[in-house]
């Protein structure tokens, strides 16, 4: 029995620079929970994007921080129908490493209407709800023609100044509108760790300095065309480069006090031996993303968004080291790479009957290409047979989902849907042409149901029960360069993804007077196939029968049943009582215990497989 217990704290503040006295602009909808921020609530902010403007609205630091995470829309594949739970006119940004976070920083405030924040459930959304879901309304019509651009500089303790800089046009031409934009930067990151290091009887025998330098240039470019024909119909269409150059550079400076033997290195007390690590990393994307929105009068909205995009990553990682003075040797040289690319299209058709029930159906095709190599040198040039990894991964998945709101009440909604899922995984060796390809396929159903009661316009009750399915990382089918430890970690082609079902209840109420909210959610999730390293013995027969001194390398596997619990605590507070209106402090607490039975270690021959 594995058994642990971890509490998470986060604790965000952001102040906003102003003097005038806070000017209440918020309305609620009784019927959708729905807080309503206009234009005027702004005014005092004197906000430039809509980033900005999401700052100074309590309880939106927590979905503010997820946007601008540059690759949190690379992690999943595909849309589904969870995602990002901000919105721009209701509708999801088609678009995957054409990041939201870069997104809400393109939007000028002078575009956008109103912001809605939504708690729970509400019909005719593009995705599911977690809690709460941020809407941008954007104005119909704008400014002709405007730019917005930003300079500065980012320094860091014992580098340089580095600068970046931020420009975006927008323009209109009759029913068309169009935006330009380019994002660039010099980035420097510098840490510095010192690490001491004691023996079994408590002797300090080692003492290392290590300093890890990455430099970073990056080019962001990004455009957009939106047309509105006289009909109401509605097409977008944008597309964004990335170059990416990133050079690293750690070096390890060790002292040994003691004799000892580290990573097979047998050292003197008093010898000094420093190991540098070069690493560089050349990333390049690009994609190209669109949706189109058509009313039929009888049948309900028709939204169809497509995202193709394609990426590749180069790393070479070069290890050197030198005792007591002597000049560096080369102890290992690594080579990797990995290309990815996606193809996506979902259609989704929704229409409300009787004015409470609003249903909606379609499906989403998904056909995701991932490839990995892998080459490592030993200190005298040989290539290391075990590090060899040559694959290609390609899996085609659709899914059919249905989707059923039904306001019960003004004060009581009831969200319910079924998604199935159908995928096949093939795998590819092309080391070894001769071999078959290696396939698998998969279906699920993935159930869905949410409650939300309104108390009364403060106070707010959710229930959720769902099932999820994991996706699997492609890059743990086969073998990969761990750069931290210098060493060819295993794969394993044949993983499961995780089966999780997920129960939460939550309680939120939202302070009077727009002054922040608190919530508290407790859950419990129970996981089939839960996926965790797992050994795989590497020594001769015969197999020892005590299996935690035999000789094993780690791969990623399925060990078996786990569940995990606990409660989760959220909080946004504007600081009005102490005389800063505003200020807003936001934070978030998590217990969370877990528990996991390894099935592997129940028998040697489970052990073994």
């Amino acid at each position: 029995m594995i058994l642990s217990k971890k509490a998470v704290i986060s604790l965000t503040m952001a102040t906003l620079m102003s003097t005038t006295a806070l000017a209440q602009q918020s309305t609620t909808d009784g019927n959708s929970s729905t807080v309503t921020y206009d234009t005027n609530y702004f005014v005092q902010y004197k906000p430039v994007t809509l980033h900005d403007m999401l700052r100074s609205v309590p309880s939106t630091a927590a979905l503010l921080a997820q946007a601008d995470e540059e690759l949190a829309g690379r992690r999943v594949r595909g849309f589904g129908s969870d995602g990002d739970q901000i919105l721009i006119d209701g509708k999801r940004i088609a678009g995957k490493t054409n990041s939201l976070g870069l997104q809400l920083k393109r939007i000028q405030a002078s575009t956008v209407q109103h912001i809605e924040l939504i708690r729970g459930t509400k019909a005719g959304l593009d995705v599911q709800s977690e809690g709460l879901i941020i809407n941008v309304v954007l104005k119909e019509s704008a400014s002709k023609s405007s730019t917005v651009w930003t300079v500065g500089g980012e320094y860091v303790d014992g580098g340089t100044l580095n600068p970046l800089a931020k420009v975006t046009h927008n323009g209109e031409v009759d029913r068309l509108k169009y935006s330009f934009g380019v994002d660039f930067a010099l980035e420097e990151t510098r840490k510095n760790f010192d690490d001491t290091f004691f023996n079994a009887v408590g002797a300090q025998y080692q003492e290392n300095n290590l300093l890890n330098v990455r430099d970073r240039e990056k080019i962001f470019l990004n455009s957009g065309i939106e047309y509105n024909a006289e009909n109401g119909d509605i097409l977008r269409l944008n597309g964004q480069l990335e170059f990416d150059d990133q050079d690293t550079i750690e070096t390890d400076n060790q002292m040994h006090l003691l004799d000892n033997t580290t990573s097979g290195i047998n050292f003197l007390a008093d010898d000094e031996y420093q190991i540098n690590r070069t690493n560089t990393h050349r990333p390049f994307h690009w994609e190209v993303g669109g949706d189109y929105q058509h009313r039929f009068e009888n049948l309900g909205l028709l939204k169809s968004v497509f995202v193709v995009n394609h990426g590749k990553h180069d790393f070479n990682t070069l290890f050197e080291g030198g005792l007591n003075g002597a000049a560096l040797a080369t102890s290992a040289d690594n080579t990797s790479s990995r290309t990815h690319g996606e193809k996506i299209f979902r259609s989704s058709l929704t229409n409300t009957i009787a004015k409470v029930h609003t249903i909606e159906t379609g499906g989403e095709i998904a056909i995701n290409d991932v490839g990995v190599s892998n080459s490592t040198l030993n200190s005298g040039g040989t290539v290391i047979a075990s590090s060899l990894n040559d694959i290609d991964v390609r899996e085609k998945r659709f899914e059919a989902f249905a989707s059923h709101n039904w306001a019960i009440a003004s004060n009581l909604s009831l969200q319910s849907s079924l998604n199935a899922e159908w995928s096949k995984i093939t795998q590819t060796d092309n080391l070894n042409p001769t071999a078959p390809d290696f396939s698998r396929d998969f279906f699920y159903l993935k159930p869905r149901v949410n409650l939300r009661y309104d108390v009364n316009a403060q106070n707010q009750i959710r229930v959720t029960a769902e099932r999820k399915i994991s996706q699997l990382d492609f890059g743990a089918f086969g073998s990969s360069f761990d750069a931290e430890d210098g060493e060819t970690d295993g794969g394993n082609a044949e993983l499961l993804p995780e089966d999780r079902l997920e129960f939460s209840i939550a309680y939120e109420n939202r302070f009077a007077d727009d002054q922040g909210s608190v919530s508290v959610k407790g859950f419990y999730n129970k996981i089939r196939d839960h996926i965790a390293k797992v050994g795989i013995y590497t020594g001769a027969a015969p197999v020892p029968t005590n299996i935690d001194q035999v000789v094993t390398k780690s791969i990623p596997g399925n060990i078996g049943d786990a569940k995990e619990y606990g409660v989760e605590f959220n909080g946004s507070w504007r600081l009005k009582a102490i005389e800063l209106p505003n200020a807003i402090i936001s934070g978030k607490y998590i217990l969370r215990e877990t528990e996991a039975m390894d099935k592997n270690q129940q028998t040697k021959s489970d052990f073994l497989c």
